[in-house]
């Protein structure tokens, strides 16, 4: 995990939830479904043999499994008081961080799992950067509402201190 800095406060620190990863499984694990509903529907009409359809569906649902697993364990999240660090990859790393003092707005987003399973993700829209540049964010986050209301806070506890109003 990143080194908290002196003078850093923790806000948040994790990952992404293990719904997000269900949810990625579900969509991955429909489309492993279809060597084997493509081996039947050549089985009406020839006589192949179903083992072999039934492998691949079985050996691409276990990537996908894994796959869900690592993309899970490869994201880590850090919320200071003074800064938001995203860290992707394994064996390959990936680090992209802003300060609290560069972020304008938090957004969140969710899709129909996440809308269902209460899980989404966090965008930080920092001065200076694209429109469309979402690569700082926390993907996958348990209730994603609740985690931008208290960044937000943490916000206004800034703009707050910059004005001298506390």
């Amino acid at each position: 995990m990143v080194e908290i800095l002196e003078g850093e406060q923790l806000v948040w620190q994790g990952r992404p939830t293990w719904k997000w990863s269900v949810s990625w499984m579900l969509k991955w694990g429909v489309v492993g479904l279809l060597p084997l509903v493509v081996g039947i529907l050549l089985n009406l009409v020839t006589d192949l043999p179903l083992v072999w359809f039934f492998a691949a569906t079985v050996i691409f649902i276990a990537v996908v499994v894994v796959l869900a697993w690592v993309k899970r364990l490869d994201s880590e999240y850090t919320v200071t008081n003074r800064r938001v660090v995203v860290r992707r990859g394994i064996a390959n790393r990936n680090e992209r961080s802003a300060s609290i003092d560069r972020i304008q707005n938090v957004n969140t987003r969710q899709g129909l799992y996440g809308r269902i399973l209460n899980f989404g993700d966090i965008e930080f829209d920092t001065a200076g950067s694209d429109l469309g540049d979402s690569d700082l964010a926390l993907r996958g986050i348990n209730d994603p509402h609740a985690m931008r209301d208290r960044f937000d806070r943490e916000l206004l506890q800034r703009d707050a201190k910059l004005s001298g109003g506390v």
